[in-house]
């Protein structure tokens, strides 16, 4: 088999291997690319299929015919690599007034090839030249030649700017699938300029080889890199300056990208990391778990910042391509809500439990009394004469003096003891799994924690005394368990101290009824 023969055995391959690569870009068609890949395959193949029986030709007039075969081809094949590098570029399909310019064109192209017997102004001549069992032609070039040359320069040019452009955005990345369209473009445009300059044996037309290498490259980074049109919006301007921090995983948890934001809050987000189990980086990441919504703090102390990340399923036909997570910081929005949520449940002076929430947890330690049987105490606190104290001293010294017994109350009861301030200046001190003897005895810490306590307000000492009424779950003289049942009975025992001469502790009982 001599070269020659090769050559056309090789023609005819190459028309094969296009028409594998049109059916398989058609067998996966819901993929962003395939359908303007599976035109330029098809019209690649329409040119090769006339070069090779352009090459097997045995008159003139075969010659003639399947050269303008192989330009019903070769005329669309620049015009199809331009829409395709636009959409790779900007993710968004041509208008029809782009359509028709780009096309403009290579329908000129055809209607001179078509017509060129009448007016010469595509091809001006034919040269015809035996060499063995082969006939080659040489053609010289009309005057309108030149607009499919500039054409198919601009289009290659076109394809290596954008695909160019792509690459850098995804930093160099060899393993990228825009490398390898660029690297397809490359190699292309060097057959290409072997061809118009010449430098081919016998004028042997190597453009079929320079396009199948061409659409093996791009075929490699749609079907390989099946996540092509999930990755390219990292590299957009746009995505990589977005406030939310975006990380793409692979559905077997591999990280593969992320974006500039995410980068700054992570510092396992780096080249090296490309490629590895996200999980192994940070194990709060965990596709397998399939958590769609959580929380991530970041820091400690007062630099802790706190993100909210929602995991999301990207698509490819039915198929699950990639998952993205997507996160922002909410650390002020967190901190904000739980500066309401405790304004809605703490006292504004004392930051005890205000009346609603200690009232709150009377109850839950009710629902634990009748679920699994336990035991508790309430003791009800009031202040003695602090009517007298506001009277003599005013309003701000007595919001010192009840700050104060809070404090003390924390201090004594804080441990286990659920405190809140019930209203002006009564408190509840709620004891979990206390019954009546213990809770007297914490009570009598209280009073006399209270009773030691003296606040200096602008040069006065100030002193004062506390009653404390007491009553527990599970005695006998406690028969109704429920919440206002409770409060009333440490309400009466408190009662019951303050006509006994104040200053005491007295637990609910008998004489109380």
């Amino acid at each position: 088999m001599d070269v020659f023969e090769f050559y056309s055995f090789f023609l005819f391959g190459v028309f094969a291997a296009y028409l594998a690569l049109f059916f398989m870009a058609v067998k996966y068609s819901d993929r962003t690319f395939a359908s303007v890949f599976s035109l330029i395959c098809l019209a690649s193949a329409v040119y090769v299929l006339g070069a090779a029986l352009q090459f097997n030709s045995k008159s003139v007039e075969e010659i003639l015919f399947f050269q303008k075969l192989k330009y019903f081809g070769a005329a669309l094949v620049p015009g199809l690599w331009i829409v395709f590098a636009y959409r790779v570029h900007s993710g968004k399909k041509m208008s029809l007034a782009m359509l028709l310019c780009v096309f403009s064109i290579p329908a000129l192209v055809l209607f001179l090839v078509s017509t060129n017997e009448y007016h010469g102004l595509f091809y001006s001549g034919l040269k015809v030249f035996q060499n063995g069992e082969y006939l080659f032609s040489r053609r010289a070039t009309g005057p309108l030649y030149v607009l499919n040359v500039a054409y198919a320069y601009f289009s290659l040019f076109y394809c290596l700017y954008f695909f160019s452009l792509v690459w850098i955005k995804s930093r160099f990345r060899l393993n990228s699938p825009y490398f390898l369209l660029l690297a397809g473009q490359l190699l292309s445009a060097a057959l290409f300029g072997l061809y118009l300059a010449g430098m081919t044996p016998l004028w042997v037309d190597m453009l079929p080889v320079g396009y199948l290498v061409r659409a093996v490259f791009c075929a490699v980074a749609i079907f390989k890199y099946d996540v092509l049109e999930i990755k390219e919006i990292y590299n957009k301007e746009i995505f990589s300056e977005i406030k939310e921090g975006l990380m793409l995983v692979s559905c077997d948890g591999l990280l593969i990208d992320y974006n500039r934001s995410a980068r700054t809050v992570f510092e396992w987000l780096n080249e090296k990391n490309r490629g590895a189990p996200i999980f192994s980086l940070d194990s709060r990441f965990d596709v397998a778990a399939g958590a769609k919504n959580f929380n991530i703090g970041v820091g400690s102390g007062e630099e802790e910042r706190i993100y909210e990340f929602r995991l999301t399923e990207l698509k490819e036909g039915r198929k699950t391509a990639a998952f993205l997570y997507i996160f922002l910081d909410v650390t002020d929005k967190q901190r904000l809500i739980e500066k309401l949520r405790y304004m809605a449940d703490h006292d504004s002076l004392t930051g005890l439990f205000n009346r609603g929430r200690i009232l709150v947890e009377a109850n839950r330690l009710l629902s634990a009394r009748k679920l699994e049987g336990r035991i508790f105490s309430i003791c009800m606190i009031d202040a003695d004469h602090f009517k007298n104290l506001n009277d003599s001293c005013g309003h701000i010294a007595g919001n010192r003096m009840l700050c104060e017994l809070a404090a003390v109350f924390r201090r004594i009861a804080g441990e286990r003891g659920i405190i809140g301030r019930y209203g002006g200046e009564e408190f509840l001190v709620l004891l979990p799994d206390a019954g009546a003897k213990e809770a007297a005895e914490t009570a009598e810490k209280l009073r006399a924690g209270i009773e030691a306590v003296t606040v200096e307000y602008e040069g006065t000492p100030l002193r004062v005394t506390v009653s404390i009424g007491v009553t527990s779950t599970g005695s006998r003289s406690c028969e109704d368990e429920t919440l206002h049942g409770l409060v009333g009975r440490a309400d009466r025992a408190l009662y019951r101290a303050k006509n006994s001469g104040r200053n005491r502790v007295c637990v609910f009982g008998e004489e109380d009824l």
